[in-house]
């Protein structure tokens, strides 16, 4: 275990340096020890001599100064030397007062207390380690405070010294004494900065939250049910509640309280706001509205509150019917994977660990990350079969499954976190397929067999439900990628909506009839019927009251898409070409000026879009067909029930602390409620034919998961589509009604 807090002096001093210079690289370091710096450099003897030189081997300069080195012969892995320069240090100090540090110097005993505990970690010796950390965690209090970053960060390092050793009654007092406090403290910064203050903010402090996640693991290894377990397991799920999704929320709450509180200087503002990250404002620039529209709201006695922060277990338990069960996965610093789990008759969740690693066979074992990183449903065989079902119960262990409802009324609810974001755990095979040679004769996933819904968090269970007050569905399908440049200036005078931003895209080549690029734009005969059957089926008789009007050919252009911005649509549908880039692709970002934005990696194709694929110059203002993650995140889509993406990769998107930045999340951002997208390029055939019958089956009466689950059945039912890449790319986000 590493405290971080631990600065040192640890770069190369030069021989000639002055008294002057070594004193404040000494209270540069003593700054350090605060502000969570950390430099390293290996050459001890350069700094020893220097130090000599200038303060002598017996003053306190000189005893810092073996502490510093102590520190870096620790963490270099050389316990022995660094006992030896801590000792010394320790008798140097000795000599200015009653005690080794006689409260002279707090900061360095602090030091030496925490590199002490550390190389008794290191030997073994757990009561040691324990004992100095203890006191250390004491000093930090009396010194920088009882809410200090420091002092809190100490109590959740005592907390995992103790989880170590099992002694869970004990990491849990020392977890809970600053837990409460620091989320107090991030629910008071977030309600004050601006979202890019937010977003940085949130990097620097949500170590808190992995630690208790650490813990909470750490704990569970005790199969012994007790009080503290109980606790830390509650800490875990509240915790994960609080985290998963935080900024995206943040930001989503913050709009909406804006927009709901009448103040004319903060509304007029925040569109001011979404207009100068559709010009590629400055961050500066869009920082400084943030804090105008917060300024505006104060002085009108209207104080930003998020209540998402404040929902806990408790109350996420009492939204559940007798049989369902809700899991919030999580993946915890080490990179080990494990869920917390509640039921409605429970008085505490419960901790289970998924399997470390899926060993295939005895020569071929992987790490759950990378096994989840490499699933794939898109190449089918009786070897691909076998490993997904030993990937299945690495994932759904006998521990989560022994909770799974047990009749056709109980529902099973998760939010993933890691690599499960964008893997689809729920297609994985609950029992072990049927072969026969070489072929999978039988495929039963875990789908199958119970109402599974994947959220973004369980928290969406608590959440008043939005009122979806439009009566509009817009389809986009069969469109005319090859439209001229004078039907695109048509259409940038009949929407009158101005450029964001021209970009051309390159595109990784694939087979022929999946929707995604190839050797160009071609046209999706698929799309053009999906498109046509889906009108006639919401305006024919539907129970939902909507109204579906169709954008083909040359009027499903990027800037009709935009336009549809506040208009209120109940439902959109984009049956289309998607993409989405990976970052490691050099040639890529230099290509098409990316940047460092992860949402302008993926993103829909419009009409008329060949045009920029070829290279045309296009007339200024015209959108080039080509709609990004990021333009779609400033639209204004509330209200939108659902929005489907019948395209290639929707649901990809880079996987982070806060979710995964892609479509999934522009669209949330816009306002969407639930978002049914693919993991994998996708059948054209397959996917009209499983589309036509989701709408079928929605209009009729079912709810979006029933509706979906009947669809995938049809598509199953046919011998061309049984395999599950024709119908397990689809998944539903937040489909909850």
């Amino acid at each position: 275990m590493k405290h971080l807090y631990i600065i040192a002096l640890c770069f190369l001093l030069s021989l000639n340096a002055l008294s002057q210079s070594v004193d404040m690289y000494i209270n540069d370091a003593k700054k350090d020890i605060v502000t969570g710096i950390y430099r390293v450099d290996s050459d001890l003897n350069n700094i020893l001599n220097t130090y000599k030189g200038v303060y002598t081997e017996n003053s306190t300069k000189y005893a810092e100064c073996l502490l510093w080195c102590a520190m870096i012969c620790e963490r270099a892995g050389d316990n022995e030397q660094s006992e030896q320069l801590l000792k010394r240090s320790k008798e140097l100090f000795k000599q200015y007062g009653d005690g080794p540090f006689d409260g002279k110097d707090t900061l360095s005993e602090i030091f030496y207390l925490d590199i002490r505990s550390e190389l008794c970690y290191n030997a073994g010796t757990d009561l040691l380690s324990r004992k100095n950390a203890v006191k250390s965690c004491e000093l930090k209090k009396d010194f920088f405070g009882p809410k200090s970053d420091i002092y809190l960060r100490s109590l959740l390092d005592v907390s995992k010294l103790y989880a170590l050793r099992l002694n869970n009654k004990k990491s849990q007092q020392y977890h809970n004494q600053g837990y409460q406090t620091y989320v107090e403290i991030i629910k008071r910064e977030f309600c004050e900065k601006s979202e890019y203050e937010r977003s940085t903010y949130w990097m620097s402090v949500r170590k808190y939250i992995d630690k208790t996640i650490d813990i909470a693991h750490i704990a569970a290894r005790s199969r012994r049910e007790s009080k503290s377990l109980d606790s830390m397991a509650v800490a875990a799920y509240n915790a994960l509640l609080l985290s998963k999704g935080l900024l995206l929320n943040t930001t989503i709450s913050f709009e909406e309280s804006v927009l709901e509180s009448g103040n004319y200087e903060a509304i007029l503002n925040l569109m001011y706001k979404k207009d100068l990250a559709t010009r590629k404002a400055s961050q500066a620039t869009i920082d400084s509205v943030d804090h105008v529209i917060i300024n505006a709201l104060k002085r009108d006695g209207q104080g930003f509150t998020i209540p998402h922060l404040s929902i806990t277990w408790k109350d996420v338990r009492n939204k559940l019917s007798a049989d369902d069960i809700a899991i919030e996965f999580y993946k915890q610093s080490g990179g080990n994977f494990g869920a917390v789990m509640i039921k409605r008759e429970w008085d505490a969740p419960k901790i289970v660990h998924l399997k470390e690693y899926v060993a295939y066979n005895k020569n071929n074992s992987k790490s759950l990350a990378r096994a989840l990183d490499e699933c794939s449903f898109e190449n089918y065989s009786k070897n691909d079969a076998e490993k997904l079902w030993k990937l299945s119960k690495a994932v759904w262990t006998d521990d989560i499954i022994k909770y799974f409802p047990t009749t056709d009324e109980g529902r099973v609810f998760f939010a993933a976190e890691g690599e499960l974001l964008v893997t689809g755990i729920e297609y994985l095979p609950f029992v072990k397929p049927v072969c026969e040679g070489d072929s999978v004769i039988d495929y039963c996933c875990v789908d199958d067999l119970y109402n599974v819904y994947r959220l973004t968090s369980t928290r969406m269970l608590v959440v008043d439900n939005v009122e979806y007050f439009g009566n509009t569905a817009a389809i986009f399908g069969g469109l005319d990628y090859h439209m001229s440049v004078k039907r695109l200036q048509a259409d940038k005078e009949k929407y009158s909506k101005e450029n964001i931003e021209d970009v051309l895209y390159a595109f990784n080549d694939g087979e022929h009839r999946l929707r995604e690029v190839v050797d160009g734009i071609q046209d999706l005969i698929g799309t053009q019927r999906e498109a046509d059957s889906i009108v006639s089926i919401i305006n024919k008789n539907n129970i939902k009251d909507l109204h579906a009007v169709a954008y083909m050919s040359n009027d499903g252009t990027e800037a009709a898409f935009k336009n549809l911005s506040g208009t209120n649509q109940a439902l959109i549908h984009v049956a289309t070409h998607g993409f989405f880039y990976n970052k490691s692709d050099s040639i890529a970002i230099k290509r098409l000026k990316l940047g460092d934005d992860p949402l302008s990696y993926s993103g829909l194709i419009f009409a008329g879009a060949d045009n920029k694929w070829f290279g045309d110059d296009l007339p200024e203002g015209v959108e080039d067909g080509f709609l990004k993650a990021s333009e779609i995140s400033v639209l204004d889509f509330r209200g939108l029930d659902l929005v489907v993406l019948s395209a290639c990769e929707t649901a990809k998107g880079y996987v982070a602390a806060d979710g995964v930045f892609g479509l999934q999340r522009g669209f949330k951002m816009a306002g969407a409620n639930s978002i049914l997208m693919s993991l994998w390029k996708v059948d054209d055939d397959a996917t009209c034919f499983l589309m036509t019958e989701f709408y079928k089956n929605w209009m009729k009466g079912d709810n979006k998961h029933d509706a979906l689950e009947k669809a995938k059945q049809a598509v199953r039912s046919n011998d061309k589509w049984k395999e599950p890449k024709y119908w397990a790319a689809f998944i539903l986000l937040d489909g909850v009604e």
